[in-house]
């Protein structure tokens, strides 16, 4: 508990610090009317994030689709997982009126509207503020007799806003780094759990539409890209 405690704290500050540093470089209305004046091009990224649920790891997966405007301002949508698998105690009662103790399986999914405005970007370096509202549901799931049950299912609403540094090694490779928070506007009374928490990642990252233009850049498609 004091190392997710620790962890959280430290996510918190690295995200307030991140925020304090970027605060002049907020997207102005003139700065995205520049950037929407340009001819949109298809957008589309996948990946995960640590995160937390109560005090046990909670990993996210996303995939996203969208627009991307100049390189500076992408706008779209996103459909988020919850892979770990996390689970609580449940007592059922048996058709003979026996009662036993299983184990239910927390879910969570949730479509998400995206904002991201690049604020810096060379060759090698992109600094970005990328920004999630989502709407879904909660529940715990559990089988018996090799049929499946749901319960304490609830719409949720949340709140992600994060900053991310990114380096390309190659125009479609490098690695990245994410630090943000999840806020939960409307959390899951039934189960009860602390959704609210922070969230990181860091690895190394592919830009598919730039690899598809590296591989065959004198397609129609590519050119679109």
């Amino acid at each position: 508990m004091f190392a997710r405690s620790y962890i959280s704290v430290f996510f918190l500050l690295l995200l307030l610090t991140g925020v304090s540093i970027i605060q002049a470089q907020t997207p102005t209305e003139d700065t995205l009317r520049a950037a929407l004046r340009y001819k949109p091009k298809p957008y589309i990224d996948f990946g995960g994030r640590n995160s937390f649920v109560q005090n046990s790891r909670a990993d996210i997966w996303g995939i996203k689709f969208g627009m991307s405007f100049h390189k500076r301002v992408r706008v779209g949508l996103g459909y988020n997982f919850m892979s770990s698998d996390l689970t609580a105690p449940l007592s059922v009662t048996e058709a003979g009126g026996a009662t036993q103790t299983i184990q239910q399986h927390m879910k969570m999914r949730y479509g998400a509207a995206y904002f991201e405005y690049v604020y810096f970007k060379n060759k090698h370096w992109e600094f970005s503020i990328p920004l999630q509202l989502g709407a879904g549901a909660s529940k715990y799931m559990y089988t018996i007799a090799n049929q499946e049950f749901n319960r304490d299912r609830e719409l949720i609403l949340l709140y992600e806003p994060m900053v991310q540094t990114s380096y390309y090694i190659f125009p479609w490779l490098g690695l990245e780094a994410d630090a943000g928070i999840r806020l939960m506007i409307k959390g899951n009374s039934e189960i009860g759990k602390n959704f609210n928490g922070p969230m990181y990642a860091f690895g190394v990252f592919i830009s598919w539409d730039a690899l598809y233009k590296t591989l065959f850049p004198n397609t129609a498609l590519a050119k679109k890209l």
